[in-house]
């Protein structure tokens, strides 16, 4: 068996892949979408064979020295010794099936696990929800026994993937969410998005009046300007890494 190495981060293309790995933790941490058992990955874009995550670790401490390449087979092939998250197989699976996607965020926002639990569709009610253009997301439930309800081995893995589909979003039945994007910034931008629209949905549904929902063309469209034009991404990204600096000094 090959001796694992150690990470390198002294390629620039690496290094910026890393960090912004880094980033997306402490972003979603800060804004609450990502808790202590959530996790992010992004494919390397100098190997897609493997992809970039944090070790087991709250997302909220995340630095570029807690970073783990791992295949897209689960093995971690750096930093030996290293315990990297259970659920990693629900990346490399995902990441696996799916070539035109680099990152993915898998955790447990409060409105997604209410709407996997009720059978009401979670639908796009504002233009920053337009990644819902699909329709309603396939919603996972097909647990192994006796793990309860993780993703812990790559079989699972595989039936997550294969349930996705071609989906952006995918509801885990009394557990959670996965989410898909192109890149580390649409994949932050979706996933803070995506709960404020659920949340707003919720609540309308709450008031006993159903919401005004965009069409599948109004949804797409919005979703294209949020993902595509760089401008909005550029400046979502600036805000957040903003916000997380304030309560976060120790990320620079």
């Amino acid at each position: 068996m090959p001796k694992k190495r150690k990470i390198d981060v002294t390629s620039t293309i690496r290094g910026q892949a890393i960090m912004e790995v880094v980033m997306a933790n402490r972003i979603l941490a800060n804004e609450g979408i990502l808790d202590a058992l959530g996790h992010v990955s992004l494919r390397n874009p100098e190997n897609p064979a493997t992809f970039f995550q944090a070790r087991s670790l709250s997302p909220l401490e995340v630095t570029k020295d807690d970073i783990l390449e791992i295949d897209l087979d689960g093995n971690v092939v750096t930093n030996a010794g290293v315990k990297p998250y259970g659920e990693r197989f629900i990346h490399a699976s995902i990441l696996r099936a799916r070539a035109d996607i680099s990152a993915v965020f898998h955790g447990h926002p409060l409105p997604f696990i209410i709407f996997s639990v009720t059978g009401i569709p979670i639908r796009p009610v504002t233009h920053v929800g337009g990644f819902l253009y699909q329709g309603m997301p396939p919603i996972y439930d097909d647990y192994e026994a006796g793990d309860g309800m993780l993703i812990r081995s790559r079989n699972e893995g595989d039936r997550i993937a294969h349930n996705l589909g071609h989906y952006r979003v995918q509801l885990l039945r009394g557990h959670g969410c996965n989410i898909v994007a192109e890149n580390i910034r649409a994949l932050v931008a979706s996933a803070i998005y995506l709960n404020f629209n659920a949340t707003i949905q919720l609540q309308a549904l709450q008031l006993g009046k159903e919401p005004t929902y965009l069409t599948a063309e109004q949804a797409r469209e919005a979703m294209e300007v949020a993902l595509f034009d760089p401008l909005p991404l550029d400046r979502m990204w600036s805000y957040w890494i903003a916000k997380a600096r304030m309560n976060m000094p120790d990320i620079g």
